[in-house]
């Protein structure tokens, strides 16, 4: 039977609060033609804060401003980067131990957590603590699209493409220039109605809980239009919820699309859109 894994503190002082955090998990990351999902957090820190060992284990550096922290038993790996060691490679820590500090002019810690080389949301719940978010995601808009045009849902034919403008806000303000940046939901589901009545039952193709995602999945996950977040200048993050969604299969007429988008506390928002299916039969 599998050791359970027991939640860590935060790896900056104090240990036993919560810190703003910048960017989420899975978030979008776009640079030139490189496309990926963020394998960690952002917790906001200033340039020269003291970071320390969420557990105790054994130090790897992994070039000059980045090193991991093996936990004694090797149940789990904590990655820390964009910081200044201050150990040596192999060095045994104990928990709370310094390990470095935040390399100007980042002004952050990436912080990642990985179990058996698979990267793992360090909000989700059991994990990073304690952290706490009383708010819910926001829907900004539904659409149907085809080739990339938008199409009207008052006369929707063939199949189409579903997506969802969607968006978080860390529950911490975080410093500017990074003040009010929006943040990916951890799940998004849809389903369709008509005259009250599922006919296509909540799917989730959306999931950002628990672990990392390949780059492969970067086309299916994010359409066109998503835009990763960059000092003072907001991001955008638009999902396929479907693909060559086909419409024919359901009798002309009048429905409904309903949308859920949650956070890893499980707060949510639901947005829907009426739509007309008009095939020519």
């Amino acid at each position: 039977m599998a050791r359970r894994l027991e939640p860590y503190c935060w790896p900056l002082r104090p240990f036993d609060r919560a810190h703003p955090v910048r960017a989420y998990f899975n978030d979008p990351r776009i640079s030139g033609s490189s496309r990926a999902f963020h394998f960690g957090i952002d917790i906001s820190a200033r340039d020269g804060a003291a970071v320390y060992a969420v557990e105790g284990g054994t130090v790897h550096l992994e070039g000059g401003r980045s090193l991991s922290v093996v936990s004694t038993g090797g149940g789990r790996s904590f990655g820390y980067w964009h910081v200044v060691p201050s150990v040596r490679h192999h060095q045994a820590v104990r928990r709370h131990q310094l390990v470095g500090h935040v390399e100007a002019p980042w002004a952050h810690l990436h912080f990642a957590e990985s179990t058996r080389r698979q990267y793992r949301n360090p909000l989700r719940k059991g994990a990073l603590a304690p952290w706490l978010d009383p708010s819910s995601p926001r829907i900004a808009g539904i659409a149907f699209s085809r080739g990339g045009k938008e199409l009207s849902p008052l006369e929707v034919s063939g199949s189409v493409d579903v997506i969802v403008d969607a968006w978080d806000l860390p529950p911490l303000p975080v410093p500017p220039p990074w003040a009010n940046m929006p943040v990916t939901p951890a799940l998004l589901r849809w389903r369709v109605l008509r005259n009250g009545k599922a006919i296509r039952p909540w799917h989730a193709p959306v999931d950002f809980r628990r672990t990392l995602l390949p780059p492969s999945l970067f086309a299916v996950v994010f359409a066109p239009g998503t835009r990763q977040n960059r000092p003072n200048k907001p991001g955008r993050y638009r999902f396929y919820v479907a693909h060559a969604w086909a419409t024919r299969r359901l009798p002309n007429g009048l429905y409904r699309l309903e949308v859920s988008a949650a956070d890893v506390q499980g707060n949510r928002a639901h947005a829907a859109l009426p739509f007309t299916i008009a095939n020519r039969r």
